[in-house]
């Protein structure tokens, strides 16, 4: 592989022009794909996802249910198991009544959602 830095360029680069300006190129597209994944990694971190989101269980009709999943768990570093939602540690729990907070209406839950990302906005 040949590399060029920026202020030099390989002896006898004269024989070969093209083999030089094709590696000038490759060096571009992968810089400007680092940068790009970079500037993707930053504004991730800059525009904050909100710290509530529905979780649906259960199958279509009666059974199903809306709970409320916390991505600040995520963030402060609770270990996950692939994909799964750790039950008793992601999902909105009801100290008093001792159960996890959920819908049946997916409408009451969407802005019952709305309501607790509020708060976390206020606070």
């Amino acid at each position: 592989m040949l590399i060029v830095k920026p202020d030099s360029l390989p002896a006898f680069w004269w024989l070969h022009p093209w083999t030089v300006c094709r590696q000038l190129h490759k060096n571009a597209v992968a810089l400007k794909a680092l940068a790009d994944r970079q500037d993707a990694l930053l504004a991730g971190k800059v525009h904050k996802r909100p710290r509530w989101s529905v979780f649906v269980s259960g199958l279509p009709g009666t059974e199903r249910r809306y709970y409320f999943k916390d991505h600040d768990v995520e963030e402060r570093g609770f270990r996950r198991h692939g994909d799964s939602v750790m039950i008793g540690e992601t999902l909105l729990y009801d100290g008093p009544s001792k159960e996890f907070v959920c819908y049946k209406d997916p409408e009451d839950a969407i802005t019952f959602c709305k309501r607790l990302n509020e708060k976390e906005v206020q606070s």
